[in-house]
């Protein structure tokens, strides 16, 4: 339905301001940036609507655009404005909420359900989400509800407004607990596009076939991992994760918060697709390749995964990819 990890879009470094104990252990975000930009986009949304207020307010339509339609270019040029204008403060709230001991899994899906009611509270739409719902009568089941989003009624702005303004408010309670929060933040927001919002610097998830009975294997795995130590990350595989919990539990995590995923779908084992598809719903990008004439799924067969044909040629296609989004050159490959 809503994916919490959308938000991961964001990719440019943050500004911020932070303040630490001594051990730099405790670090706090000074949050008075982002307040200062949902103030400004508040009153020049206001500004907006006061401007289209005119419109009269119609009793029957059915076209989602009835009163964005009725729009001059200037204002829908404005409207367009003020959504890009909320990406920004709302990218740095994504990015602080795992951190945050205050807030749940709940409080993200929130703040997607909010972010997406303002977009389309600007384009003067009604936004609205609904749960799984079981149909009965007395006892007996009639159907299934299945979860959904709308965006399908227009709304007049007087009345987009009021939802425009309450899902602002809703932003500044979030702001209000993150900023109270211990450790809600360690060590730098980078641009890599591949972070989340709860990732761990410098790390990698790595997803492929592991079999015992096959060595050459482990020789790619070695190789992948010789990749990224030589550009400061460290990068695991599934089988080296300690855990007390369902290992299934342990990998979505590393799926998670991993800076870094790759995938080698050689083998096409169902395990390596799951991952990534995991992956995927959470709107994360997975480095991918295979070996040369590997299959590839259907699934799979718009992303790009370049074909290897050893060793070499493996670590010649990392190496370059990694180059690109660290934006840094290897360290010298250790003897």
């Amino acid at each position: 339905m809503v994916s919490v990890c959308l938000l991961r879009y964001y990719s440019q470094r943050l500004p911020r301001s932070v303040s630490c104990d001594a051990n730099w252990n405790a670090m706090t975000i000074d949050f008075s940036d982002v307040r200062r930009s949902l103030e400004a986009l508040l009153a020049d949304g206001k500004n907006y609507y006061d401007a289209i207020s005119h419109m009269n307010k119609d009793v029957y339509y059915y076209d989602p655009d009835h009163y964005w339609s009725q729009l001059s270019e200037i204002d829908r040029h404005t409207s367009g404005e003020l959504q890009s204008r909320l990406l920004k403060p709302v990218g740095q709230i994504a990015n602080c909420m795992s951190q945050s001991s205050l807030l749940i899994d709940a409080d993200q899906k929130d703040l997607v359900t909010w972010t997406k009611s303002i977009r389309a509270s600007l384009r003067l739409r009604d936004y609205y989400v609904w749960d799984t719902e079981v149909l009965h009568d007395e006892d007996q089941v009639l159907g299934v509800k299945q979860a959904g989003q709308s965006d399908n009624s227009p709304r007049h702005p007087n009345e987009a407004r009021l939802n425009f303004e309450r899902d602002i408010s809703n932003l500044f309670r979030l702001i209000d607990l993150l900023e109270i929060s211990p450790a809600v933040a360690h060590g730098e927001f980078q641009s890599n596009p591949q972070a989340t919002a709860e990732y761990e610097r410098n790390t990698a998830f790595v997803m492929m076939r592991i079999d015992n009975n096959q060595p050459e294997l482990e020789d790619v795995y070695n190789t992948i991992k010789k990749c990224f130590k030589r550009f400061g990350i460290n990068a695991v595989r599934a089988d080296e994760i300690e855990h007390e919990d369902i290992i299934t539990n342990k990998i979505r995590e590393k799926i998670k918060s991993s800076e870094f995923l790759l995938a080698d779908l050689t083998g096409e084992r169902p395990s390596v697709y799951y991952e990534v598809g995991y992956a995927h719903a959470l709107d994360r990008r997975v480095i991918m390749y295979r070996r040369k004439d590997s299959k590839l799924h259907f699934d799979l067969a718009g992303y790009n995964c370049p074909e290897y044909d050893n060793l070499t040629s493996l670590e010649k296609l990392l190496i370059g990819r990694l180059e690109h989004m660290t934006n840094r050159k290897p360290d010298s490959a250790s003897p």
